[in-house]
């Protein structure tokens, strides 16, 4: 994080200019303004024909373009095609949504696995009535996209591998690979890549085919984890146990809990010791389920709520107080998803690659300290061991 990923694509992508055409794909609208400004590159804006329809326009003319994850998303097969025949090179900055288990009831996943569906030897889903209308539209489209998959029991919103064949090239920007469900899908559908990192010259950074090698990084003067020789350590004493705040935790305790109302109380007493009046400088997070039962009195820390998975915003970057509520393991019927095919996710990677992208939300971004609530004893230790590392030289870091 921070170690020139996006300058090192800017300068690749303008030394290449007028020999590719590129699509760069960010979370951060800024982050879009950026390469154009920088790269001289096009936005598919207008006010009279849809994103989707621009995106078409300006990909025929083979214009640079910068644009979001979503508009990503909704590429359809005729974008896709434009791209292939243009030749363009896809670089993905962030890692971008790849699958999720599908919530549905077990009387109309029935309904759905009796009338409604094929399963394909792949697990892939075949809509089996092209006319239908009615409740279940939603997963009728999904499965028509070639993105609903059954296993096990679970069905399974899943990016169509396709959506990243067409591309010449394609880079993915990404901090702690390993640990990621990206690399654990690329693998799942037979993907071939190579691991790069990143060189610093006196023109500034660039990409390098070596796996990166980075410098010494002492955070210890810029990250303060309380239960470091504060005065109240017992506030640590709720995560004592190795799954405690994960979702089964909060789930088997309810909002009433006496376990509850002591989180809620420790976290009141971390920002109140912590932090002034500014709710700006406050940035906490915990499962969407479980916000209400953390909120305190009159909703009163409710601004200063980040959702846990976000990417796409800078806005808490002043936030120099943060409180991480959540113990991240894996949802088990992804793990069993890959699984199928041997693939097995490192939970301890994929727990500090979330809580790093999280952290990272916050001031430590420009460099600034921070002081963290982690009261989940497994998270606090996997920072604390990261922190090492990267005051080691040469601490080992994936682009």
């Amino acid at each position: 994080m921070g170690r020139g990923k996006s300058s090192a694509a800017i300068r690749y992508m303008n030394r290449h200019r007028g020999t590719k055409c590129f699509l760069y794909i960010t979370p951060y609208l800024s982050e879009v303004d950026r390469i154009c400004e920088q790269c001289n590159f096009e936005e598919p804006d207008s006010d009279y024909i849809s994103k989707s329809n621009i995106l078409k326009e300006l990909m025929r003319n083979r214009c640079n373009i910068a644009s979001t994850h979503a508009l990503f998303s909704m590429m359809d097969d005729e974008s896709l095609d434009i791209a292939k025949e243009q030749g363009y090179c896809l670089i993905i900055d962030e890692s971008i949504h790849i699958i999720q288990g599908v919530t549905v009831s077990p009387k109309d996943k029935d309904i759905l696995l009796q009338n409604l569906m094929e399963i394909n030897e792949d697990f892939s889903v075949n809509w089996l009535d092209a006319e239908y209308e009615g409740k279940f539209e939603g997963y009728k489209k999904v499965a028509e996209d070639r993105m609903l998959y059954y296993y096990a029991g679970t069905l399974y919103d899943v990016m169509n591998p396709n959506r990243l064949l067409p591309f010449s090239e394609v880079f993915v920007l990404t901090y702690l690979f390993d640990g990621q469900l990206l690399k654990a899908y690329l693998d799942y559908f037979g993907f071939t890549y190579d691991i790069i990192g990143i060189l610093r010259d006196e023109s500034g950074y660039l990409f390098s085919d070596a796996p990166d090698n980075p410098p010494q990084v002492d955070f210890t003067g810029l990250i303060h984890i309380i239960g470091s020789g504060d005065r109240d350590l017992r506030m640590n004493d709720i995560g004592n146990e190795r799954t405690a705040l994960s979702v089964s935790w909060f789930e088997r305790r309810g909002r009433s809990h006496d376990d509850i109302n002591i989180l809620r109380r420790n976290l009141d007493t971390f920002f109140r010791i912590k932090t002034s009046d500014a709710s700006g400088a406050r940035l906490w997070t915990t499962y969407k389920g479980n916000l209400e039962w953390l909120l305190g009195v009159r909703n009163r820390y409710a601004s200063s709520f980040l959702s846990l998975n976000a990417r796409a915003t800078n806005a808490y970057k002043n936030a120099d107080c943060v409180a991480y509520l959540v113990n991240r393991f894996v949802d088990p019927n992804i793990s069993k998803f890959f699984a199928e095919k041997n693939i097995k996710i490192d939970p301890n990677k994929f727990a500090l690659s979330e809580m790093l992208q999280f952290i990272w939300r916050s001031a430590i971004r420009d460099d600034r300290e921070i002081f963290l609530y982690i009261p989940s004893r497994r998270m606090r230790g996997l920072l604390t061991e990261w922190i090492t590392e990267m005051n080691k030289a040469g601490g080992q870091c994936d682009l």
